[in-house]
């Protein structure tokens, strides 16, 4: 029985002008007279076709007839290997590369393949293991350089990834994925300078790759370089007109620099690509609610929920708009949704206790801007409005403890001495609340204003109430 690899075939082999489909039948009816007549090319193209056909089974039962034949032939193994791989059946494959590799343990690609299916396997300390095999007696290996250093870079291991992808570089200055590497290995650790760099080298060399421009785009809008930022985006718009993500970003980046109308234009378009983007919607929505259009923003908060039931965000952007025209029912029922979906966030409950406060439910706000503190102890202006609001139930003593910790702790704050005057002259406290307007008014002497309290007791009590709102 002949060794395959050492077998030599004539060029001109009339088995390979043979009908694919004839040559297949041949196979897996163990014709012996065609063995010698196949060379590793005809059973690639045999291998492809099956492939391209989605045929797998089918491929694997002519590979087993030639390893009935040949079964030392490292590279029929391998492909036996890479098609259990593309099936995703990765111990199989491991098991057949390992037959490869077993009849030639220095075989370069056996090693770098089987290390690709390790990775696709979800082995990662294993997959680097096998490609540092390769580089022990082969250093300057690139495939086996970039892989490990794909692997690095997934595992989030960036600098190690980045030597390799430089020590490829070195090897070769025009390997162009290994700068479009680099440039995101770099980003995700913020050095944007040098990211920005490995991105212009990979542009140089591969001008039309609309990726290459998006995420250069990215990089310059983290750096707030937005004008040069919306440049490279329409770079990448000029070769892929239907880039939804990169419409999306533009469109990120005009809203950075004010210019809302234009980024309205692109997220419409990035919309019209793909119109279920919720995060689209959601900064459409955005663009509206800042330019005071809440019809609009309303309308497009409700189709980024509609979408994406579970999408917080726009509850609160919706029940903000609701609680700038003053409908606070609405603006309610979207903070108890948004707090419904992320109890931990302080900002939502915030936003809940004001629409409860403005609806009269004091109570209900108490216990509201109580949760507020309890996740975010440090929010003075959540005490304040917590002290204002016993003082409206008149729980006095209790508003009278926090307004005091308020003022023990920043004595340069005019506000909790504005209220503890409020407070004192509603206990009829008149002398203290003097005292606790004048300091205030020795904080913020520009709202100081002359009055005789007891002529004008009234326009000094609605000056502190007006504070409150």
């Amino acid at each position: 029985m002949a060794y395959f690899d050492d077998i030599e075939f004539e060029e001109g082999s009339k088995r390979k002008n043979l009908d694919k489909e004839q040559l297949i039948e041949a196979l897996l009816n163990r014709r012996e007279r065609i063995m010698p007549d196949l060379d590793i090319d005809s059973i690639d193209d045999i291998v492809n076709y099956l492939l391209e056909k989605n045929l797998h089974t089918k491929a694997i039962s002519c590979l087993n007839t030639l390893l009935d034949y040949f079964p030392y032939s490292n590279e029929i193994w391998q492909r036996k290997a890479i098609i259990y791989d593309h099936k995703g059946e990765f111990n199989k494959a491991l098991e057949c590369f390992d037959q490869a590799i077993n009849l030639n343990p220095n075989d370069e690609e056996a090693l770098i393949n089987k290390g690709i299916t390790l990775d696709n396997s979800g082995l990662y300390t294993e997959s680097i293991e096998c490609f540092d095999i390769v580089l022990n007696f082969a250093p300057n290996n690139i495939d086996a350089l970039f892989n490990k250093g794909l692997i690095l870079e997934k595992i989030d291991k960036f600098e190690e990834a980045i030597s390799c992808f430089q020590k490829i570089i070195e090897l070769d200055p025009d390997h162009k994925d290994s700068y479009y590497e680099m440039g995101y290995c770099f980003d995700y650790i913020d050095r944007l300078q040098d990211s920005l760099s490995a991105y212009e080298k990979h542009i140089g060399i591969v001008p039309f790759n609309y990726n290459a421009w998006y995420n250069k785009g990215v990089v310059l809008s983290r750096m707030g370089r937005y004008y040069y930022a919306i440049e490279a985006y329409e770079m990448a718009l000029s070769v892929n007109p239907k880039f939804a993500s990169a419409w999306y970003n533009k469109g990120n980046a005009y809203a950075s620099l004010g210019v809302l109308t234009r980024a309205i234009e692109d997220y419409k378009t990035a919309l019209g690509i793909n119109r279920k983007d919720v995060y689209a919607l959601y900064n459409l929505a955005s663009a509206y609610e800042q330019m005071s259009d809440y019809k609009g923003a309303i309308e497009y908060f409700s189709k980024a929920v509609l979408i994406e039931p579970g999408h917080y965000e726009s509850y609160f952007g919706r029940g903000n708009c609701y609680y700038q025209i003053e409908d606070f029912n609405k603006a309610l029922r979207d903070y108890d949704k948004a707090v419904e979906l992320f109890k931990e966030n302080p900002e939502l409950w915030y936003a809940k206790a004001d629409a409860e406060y403005n609806l009269g439910r004091m109570l209900e706000s108490i216990v509201s801007y109580k949760t507020v503190l309890k996740l975010s102890p440090d929010n003075h202006q959540a005490s304040l409005d917590l002290a204002n609001t016993y003082i409206d139930t008149e729980q006095f003593a209790l508003a009278d403890e926090i307004l005091t910790m308020l003022i023990n702790l920043k004595t340069a704050w005019a506000e909790p001495y504005y209220a503890k005057a409020k407070l004192y002259f509603l206990m009829a406290e008149v002398e203290l609340g003097l005292k606790y307007l004048e300091m205030a008014f020795m904080i913020n002497p520009n709202e100081r204003f002359e009055f005789d309290f007891e002529r004008d007791w009234e326009k000094v009590l609605q000056f502190l109430i007006a504070r409150d709102n």
